[in-house]
């Protein structure tokens, strides 16, 4: 009996490897993505941090150059937020860039072996008949053997 052999398997298997890779790439940018809003999240607990202690060191009296300089670092720790900020938008959109391919490239796939299976079924059908055949085959000819043999 011959055994079934898809013709396109090496499609097939261009597109599994594609899915593959592209989603090792969403996950990859899904951990950007959560290290870039840990940043953040840290700068802003740092951010609060300073300006508490900004105000406690207000009431017992700083000079004009400690409180410029607290400032300067209180910017500076905005500035730095709104980079990763901007960094953390940037990944969102490329990260639902590759989501979207990723979606694309499992139906591609899902297609692909949708075809196989039913490739797969016509071929089986397709040897059901013949042996069906075969077997009918055998049994007009096992009858005519064993009339002639009556005979």
């Amino acid at each position: 009996m011959k055994k079934f052999k898809f013709k396109l398997e090496s499609v097939l298997s261009l597109r599994l490897h594609k899915e593959r890779l592209v989603m090792q790439e969403v996950g990859a940018l899904t951990q950007e993505l959560d290290r870039v809003k840990g940043v953040m999240a840290d700068l802003e607990v740092e951010r609060v941090e300073v300006e508490q202690d900004l105000a406690r060191r207000m009431g017992l009296g700083m000079s004009g150059a400690e409180l410029q300089g607290v400032q300067s670092y209180i910017k500076g720790i905005v500035v730095r937020w709104q980079e990763e900020y901007a960094l953390c938008e940037k990944v969102q959109r490329y990260l639902d860039a590759k989501r979207s391919e990723l979606a694309r490239c499992a139906v591609e796939r899902k297609a692909m072996e949708t075809l196989k299976d039913r490739q797969r079924e016509a071929f089986i059908r397709e040897q059901d008949e013949e042996q069906r055949k075969l077997d009918e085959e055998t049994v007009l000819v096992h009858r005519a053997a064993t009339a002639r043999s009556r005979e």
